[in-house]
């Protein structure tokens, strides 16, 4: 289902090598390159790309629909959080931190899912 239309990605340099994070939520480290995110922490967007070492163009996409590694399965229109590797996971639990939400169903780990990037917390009443 993959879309391409009204989406924003921003090069920036990878804080190593994240040639296994491409489709995983990212962050910025304290000197602006981009790492992998952890559980429930801020992300910046999605890594769109894989690169293989410190300095390499590390391209993020910050708005729009992108593809994300899933650590479980999600339905449909279900938050989603990052886990402590960077792929994401049900937001469960009331002021999680939402990167995304699911436009398709994972019925598994490792699925590839298409979402709408996010910057939000999940308030109380929509977390499981």
């Amino acid at each position: 289902m993959s879309q391409a239309a009204g989406v924003l990605d921003i090069t920036f340099k990878a804080a190593g090598d994240l040639s296994l994070l491409q489709y995983y939520f990212v962050k910025l480290d304290a000197d602006g390159k981009v790492e992998a995110c952890g559980h429930n922490e801020v992300s910046i967007g999605i890594l769109q790309n894989a690169p293989d070492a410190e300095d390499e163009a590390a391209r993020v996409r910050l708005l729009g629909t992108s593809k994300l590694v899933m650590n479980e399965a999600v339905d449909e229109g279900e938050m989603i959080t990052s886990t402590a590797d960077g792929d994401g996971e049900v937001v469960d639990a009331a002021d999680e931190y939402a990167g995304a939400i699911a436009l398709e169903a994972a019925t598994a780990q490792n699925d590839i899912v298409e979402v709408l990037i996010t910057h939000t917390y999940s308030p109380a009443s929509h977390a499981g």
